[in-house]
């Protein structure tokens, strides 16, 4: 007789099995990569199929593109914020101007170009095919979904070069959803390094990330591209660094002191009275320029630069003159005549009330003046504050038809502060020259620094200080008076002082030669283009002999 055998042999051989499968099911699950695929219009975040996705220098925006017929159309603002800054809507005319080195394009909604529309609610919207026409810039317009990708940056761009098909996704890891498919041989845009993954920019519009063992980082910076001559405007670059004095002039009579403050400017090369500013809403000026101060400064060999400033009490306000064409023109044209009149060789633009809201038509102002003065052989120069607040100047766009671009190094604390501290101490001066090294060419940049310094007297049981801004010798005079005890501070490049008596606490952050030096030297470090001085009279004489010495090297 044969005993049945146990079954608990087979029971175990199955559990053993069972539990194999299991765990490598679980792990194939959890290590295998997924072939799941992301959907396209939840990635871009676009809610409705007339809108267009934008990506732009491998980011994409938040502002969405509409599309109407199979065109996308992008409004205005966001062509100027990222695209292109040299359209202008000029919303008088309900007209689209570009103004090129040949001449001013010109669109108006309904001309049958479809170039320009009006949105439902009265926003204008510029076609993408007209943008990627008529810029410098590198642009494909794809679909499915409908998206703009363009790129208008390519230095300090690190590009890599695929060396095997993949796929990249929305997340580092094989778990995450596919956003497009890359091969071998294709050009990506290289953004952040995540150990075994990597943050890149694809050329069909997706920012996502592939294995670091898929590609090789390109050894050259940077991606090529040829700069399309139609859009290169001419400008005038002179063969010597810029030595200039702005030069107060407030009436006719003003001008007589000309000899009085350049008497003891050794190396002065370039002179900027402040001859103009405008009357009223029709672009008149008010104009303080002569022929005899012109002649006087060319005998002791100085180019004027006739300054068009709106800082000393206009009637009207700048970026509302600047919005009407016929205000423009008027202003260009009374300024091309009266340099032809008195013989000035350049125009200092120095617009320091400009908002963002009227940053375009400031840029187009300046394009249309260059395009003139330059047909006239004159200089234009454009006074800046500092771009940390100040980004919406578009530097950039200056410098593509702007001779010179002034950084005005100073007022980093003004009569308005309620901190009391220096005009222009080393740190905020060369922030302010890196931050523009950034947009503009050195050979582009002067640097001013201010000839002035503020004294502060703070009274005790009061919060806000008062001040007062006092050329170097008045200061020299403050510090006597108070029988301040100034020291060198290296940390903001000055000699820096501070006394109390029963009633207030008297400081100063001089401006003397040796904070002079120091803002020289960052000149001659960084190779700009020259400096400026504000304003003369306010200094000593022996400055000058110190800024020819730097602008020398």
């Amino acid at each position: 007789m044969h005993r049945n055998k146990s079954p608990l042999p087979v029971v175990i051989c199955l559990v053993i099995v069972a539990a194999i499968v299991g765990i490598g099911g679980f792990f194939i699950n959890r290590y295998s990569p997924t072939g799941k695929k992301m959907n396209k219009s939840e990635y871009y975040g676009l809610s409705s199929g007339d809108q267009a996705a934008l990506i732009v220098n491998d980011e994409v925006l938040e502002e969405k593109g509409l599309v109407i017929d199979g065109e996308v159309y992008v409004d205005y603002m966001t062509v100027w914020n990222y695209l292109n800054s040299g359209y202008y809507w000029e919303a008088g005319a309900s007209q689209l101007l570009l103004t090129l080195p040949a001449g001013t394009n010109t669109w108006v909604p309904g001309d049958g170009s479809g170039a320009v529309i009006l949105g439902e609610d009265g926003v204008p919207y510029i076609s993408a095919a007209c943008i990627r026409e008529n810029s410098d810039i590198d642009m494909e317009i794809l679909e499915e979904p409908y998206r703009v990708v363009a790129r208008t940056s390519w230095s300090g761009v690190t590009a890599g070069t695929m060396t095997e098909d993949t796929k990249v996704r929305y997340r580092g890891g094989l778990k995450s959803e596919i956003l497009t498919e890359v091969k071998k041989g294709d050009t990506i845009v290289f953004l952040e390094d995540l150990q075994d993954w990597c943050r890149v920019s694809t050329a069909d519009g997706y920012v996502g990330y592939v294995q670091s063992s898929t590609f090789m980082k390109n050894s050259e910076a940077g991606l090529p591209h040829t700069a399309d001559a139609r859009f290169q405007f001419q400008r005038i670059s002179l063969d010597h660094k810029i030595n200039l004095g702005w030069h107060y002039v407030d009436s006719l009579e003003g001008n007589s002191y000309l000899g009085e403050r350049i008497a003891e400017a050794a190396g002065l090369n370039t002179i900027s009275p402040t001859w103009f500013s405008l009357a009223d809403e029709q672009g008149s000026l008010v104009s303080y320029a002569d022929k005899a101060y012109v002649d006087q400064a060319h005998a002791a060999g100085l180019q004027v630069w006739g300054m068009l400033g709106d800082v000393n009490g206009s009637p009207v306000k700048t970026g509302d003159v600047l919005a009407g064409a016929s205000a423009r023109a008027n202003i260009i044209q009374q300024l091309m005549q009266i340099a032809t009149d008195c013989g000035m060789d350049g125009i200092n633009v120095d617009f320091e009330s400009i908002r963002e809201d009227s940053a375009p038509q400031y840029l187009q102002f300046l394009k249309e003046l260059c395009v003139a003065a330059h047909a006239q052989n004159l200089v234009v120069s454009t006074d800046n504050f500092v771009p940390t607040y100040t980004k919406y100047y578009k530097r950039a766009e200056q410098a593509k038809t702007v001779d010179y671009l002034i950084i005005m190094g100073y007022d980093e604390h003004t009569a308005s502060s309620e901190e009391i501290g220096s005009v222009a101490s080393l740190p905020f001066v060369e922030q302010g020259i890196q931050d523009t090294l950034k947009e503009v060419p050195a050979g582009q940049v002067i640097n001013a620094i201010p000839f002035y310094t503020r004294s502060w007297v703070e009274t005790f049981g009061t919060s806000v200080p008062e001040s007062q801004a006092l050329g170097m010798d008045a200061a020299a005079a403050f510090v006597e008076e108070h029988g301040i005890v100034t020291a060198w501070d290296a940390s903001v490049g000055q000699n820096v002082g501070s006394v109390e008596d029963g009633s207030a606490r008297y400081s100063i952050w001089l401006e003397d030669e040796q904070s002079v030096e120091a803002k020289m030297k960052l000149i001659a470090q960084y190779d700009l283009a020259g400096v400026a001085g504000w304003r003369l009279g306010f200094e000593r004489a022996s400055v000058w002999n110190i800024i020819a010495q730097y602008l020398a090297v």
